[in-house]
This record gives C-alpha cells, sequence and structure tokens, in this order.
C-alpha cells in the first residue's frame, strides 16, 4: 500500500481522469460515520482525500452544497438496497416487508448518514431540486409496489402514505433503539415488520 506523498499522488492522478467528485463524497461519508456533521468541512474533506484546500470549491460551493449532495448519494443507495432486495418477489404482502425491511436496515448501518438524509438542515435546503427528486425514490418503490396489486383501488395513494409512515416511523424508532423488539415477542426485525405489516393484509391483495 502506498503511504505519504506517493499516496497523495496516486490520488491526485485518479482525480485527474474526473473521479474527485466521488473520491470527496467518499471521504466525506468516512468522515460523517466518524465524525458526524459537526467534523465534516470543506477543509477537512481536502485533507482526508489528499488534496490541495482549494480542490472541493471545484465541485462544492460551500459546506451546504456538500451535505446535499452527501445526502443524495444516501438516497441513491437507499433505494438502489430497497431495488435490489425486494427484487423477485411478486406478492405486494412480500415486497412491501422487504421494502420496509431494508428500509430499517439502511438506517441502522448507516446512522450518521441516514440522520443526515432527514436532518432539519436538508429540509430547508431549497436550491437543491434533484436532492428532492432522489429523496422521493423509496416513497416511489413503495407506490409502484402497491400499484402492482392484482386489483388496484383508488385508496392507493392512501396506502402509500401509510404505508410509508409505518416504514418510516418503525425505521425511526429502531435506529434510536426507542423500541426493543423483544417486547413484542418479535425473534428478529423482519419478523416484527412481517407481524405489523400483517395488520394491512387484506388492504394489499
Amino acid at each position: 500500500m502506498a503511504t505519504g506523498a506517493a499516496a497523495v499522488f496516486q490520488k491526485k492522478f485518479k482525480y485527474h481522469h474526473g473521479q474527485l467528485r466521488e473520491a470527496l463524497i467518499e471521504s466525506a461519508l468516512d468522515i460523517l460515520k466518524t465524525q458526524g456533521i459537526e467534523g465534516l468541512n470543506l477543509r477537512a474533506l481536502a485533507r482526508a482525500t489528499g488534496v490541495t484546500q482549494a480542490a472541493p470549491y471545484s465541485h462544492f460551493r460551500d459546506k451546504d452544497d456538500l451535505l446535499a449532495a452527501v445526502a443524495e448519494t444516501g438516497f441513491q443507495r437507499l433505494a438502489m438496497q430497497m431495488v435490489a432486495e425486494a427484487t423477485g418477489l411478486r406478492h405486494t404482502q412480500e415486497r412491501i416487508e422487504k421494502l420496509i425491511v431494508s428500509y430499517i436496515r439502511f438506517a441502522t448501518e448507516n446512522r450518521p448518514l441516514f440522520q443526515l438524509m432527514f436532518s432539519r438542515e436538508l429540509a430547508q435546503m431549497k436550491n437543491y431540486p434533484t436532492l428532492a427528486m432522489t429523496a422521493g425514490k423509496s416513497y416511489s418503490l413503495i407506490s409502484a409496489a402497491l400499484s402492482k396489486r392484482p386489483s388496484p383501488a383508488e385508496d392507493t395513494p392512501f396506502m402509500t402514505v401509510a404505508i410509508w409512515s409505518l416504514c418510516h416511523g418503525l425505521t425511526t424508532l429502531i435506529a434510536e433503539e426507542k423500541i426493543n423488539l423483544q417486547q413484542f415477542g418479535a425473534a428478529s426485525v423482519e419478523d416484527f415488520v412481517r407481524r405489523t405489516v400483517g395488520i394491512f393484509a387484506a388492504h394489499l391483495v
């Protein structure tokens, strides 16, 4: 493994081929995971990535710009994970259960990132239309799953809101350890989700 100046040279050589933005975001994810939002800024990002202090500014105007890009990456990865884990499931209830479990797993495995994605700071950012669009992908996946019911009903938009609210609410409670699954007699997250979604079973067919 290259160290010191050699490592920096390798990074800069790779960045020369148009990969600097991706490398900066990956470094930002690492900083976020270990130091939180407070430790994430453009100067720290430059040091962690091995580039000049000015280099990050070629891709991000300021810290808000950086946080929006990191959050957008988080939403993209969340949606990709949900799609991958629910692919091939034909029954609506099974698909919904898998989408929710995937959502919960992403949040618990990427807690600082998930907190950033739904932070108050980002909610107030009105100048990032692609962030808003990407943030809606998980909602769209739930909506698409419900629309594939054998007899899609007029209540699908309302069911989508209800299921997504259930999904995000359970995720927040579990990720922040506000509930103990064992108190509900659930053997696992999958078991807990299956039994909870079962309440809606009559409306998912």
